[in-house]
C-alpha cells in the first residue's frame, strides 16, 4: 500500500516535467549503485512517463529491466533516446 502510494505522488511528479528534464534525470541516475525502494519507483515512473508520451526507451529498457550504464540524449525528431559514445 505504502509502495502504491509514493508510486502514485512520483508519477504525478514527473508527469508536471518536461520530456528533457526527465532525460536529465536519467542522466542523473547513470552510474550511481546504491539501491532503494524508493529509487526504483522513480525509475519505474519515469520511465512510464517517457513510454507513455511516445518516447521510444529500447537504448535502455527491455520491457523488464533499464540500463543506467550510459548518458542518453533524446532525439526530439524521432522522440527516440540513444546512448551518447
Amino acid at each position: 500500500m505504502v509502495r502504491t502510494y509514493k508510486y502514485r505522488n512520483i508519477k504525478n511528479s514527473v508527469n508536471h516535467q518536461s520530456t528533457l528534464a526527465l532525460v536529465e534525470q536519467f542522466n542523473g541516475q547513470v552510474g550511481k549503485r546504491c539501491w532503494a525502494s524508493a529509487r526504483a519507483v522513480h525509475d519505474t515512473a519515469l520511465i512510464e512517463t517517457l513510454i507513455d508520451r511516445g518516447v521510444d526507451v529500447s537504448a535502455v529498457h527491455d520491457g523488464e529491466s533499464i540500463s543506467f550504464n550510459k548518458l542518453v540524449v533524446l532525439n526530439e525528431d524521432l522522440n527516440k533516446l540513444y546512448i551518447v559514445k
